[in-house]
């Protein structure tokens, strides 16, 4: 299945919910979140703001319809680069350990397993240990029993564990994701740049990058703003890590195998496009 034909699979299970909680006004509060997400991602970097707050089945439903399907292929695209540059399969292991640091939404997931599956006959992965990390705990009823939706060529384990990067007391006693040998990280650190006042935030990417394991990968794709790009790069290059393969601003849609016309359903109900372009920020990095 393609990114797009899977996040219809779970639209169609987020508006069931959306209808059960909102009866009548489910679609016209869908597209009040949408509009809600729109104004939010663009005041990120606003210390002021609230966090976004994705609870509601009606904003998780927006969030999945108007940019999972975009930013899964976006990391396909990544893992294929990253291929390219080291001119050999990415992996060296059977079981791939994965953590999806605000991985709820489901985009980091999706995006590896569809590499995986699209690079079966030339990676050695055949099970993922996923760990999907992320503040949401409603996230993992839409993603937890994935494999029931993907014909895969790997075994799958999906382990939910909520976790608040602006509280230490939320990851601190959790162990087991800094076992993973490729750490995730798709169009979340944008969303907590600006919560980290205090310092909180970075105390987290420090702690993440200080006890990883040797020969960890990291994989970042954001947005194209410099102070996301900035704040992140300093981050890893104070902590030592090897930068393998980057872009920065490079304008990226996804591939042609992805058609948004699998979501014809929704497209003509709720008049909004999913999210097809971006200028995309991208790093793949390595702890030596």
């Amino acid at each position: 299945m393609t990114s797009f034909e899977l996040v219809k699979v779970a639209l169609d299970g987020l508006y069931a919910e959306a209808t059960a909680s909102f009866g009548a006004a489910a679609d016209a509060t869908i597209i009040q979140r949408m509009q809600y997400l729109s104004i939010s991602y663009g005041g990120l970097n606003n210390p002021n703001r609230p966090p976004i707050d994705y609870k509601d089945p009606a904003t998780r439903f927006a969030y999945v319809y108007k940019y999972v399907a975009t930013h899964s292929d976006y990391v396909v695209q990544v893992l294929e680069q990253l291929r390219a540059e080291v001119g050999s399969p990415v992996f060296n292991t059977d079981n791939l350990r994965l953590s999806c640091i605000g991985g709820g939404p489901g985009s980091d997931i999706i995006g590896v397993l569809r590499y995986l599956d699209e690079q079966k006959a030339n990676e050695p992965v055949k099970k993922v240990t996923c760990y999907l990390l992320d503040r949401e705990q409603a996230w993992a009823d839409t993603w937890t029993e994935l494999d029931d939706s993907m014909s895969l060529s790997t075994a799958l384990n999906v382990n939910f564990q909520p976790f608040d990067v602006t509280n230490p007391q939320s990851w601190a006693q959790q162990t087991k994701f800094l076992q993973a040998d490729l750490f995730t990280m798709s169009y979340f650190v944008s969303e907590v740049k600006s919560l980290d006042a205090n310092g909180v935030v970075s105390h987290f990417w420090t702690t993440l990058f200080q006890n990883a394991k040797t020969g960890a990968l990291f994989l970042y794709d954001d947005n194209g703003h410099d102070s996301f790009n900035q704040y992140f790069d300093a981050l890893w290059q104070a902590a030592g890590l090897e930068l393998v393969v980057y872009g920065t601003n490079e304008p990226t849609w996804p591939r042609g195998i992805e058609q948004a016309s699998e979501l014809k359903e929704y497209l003509t109900k709720f008049g909004h496009s999913p999210k097809l372009k971006t200028p995309l920020t991208y790093r793949v990095l390595k702890k030596p």
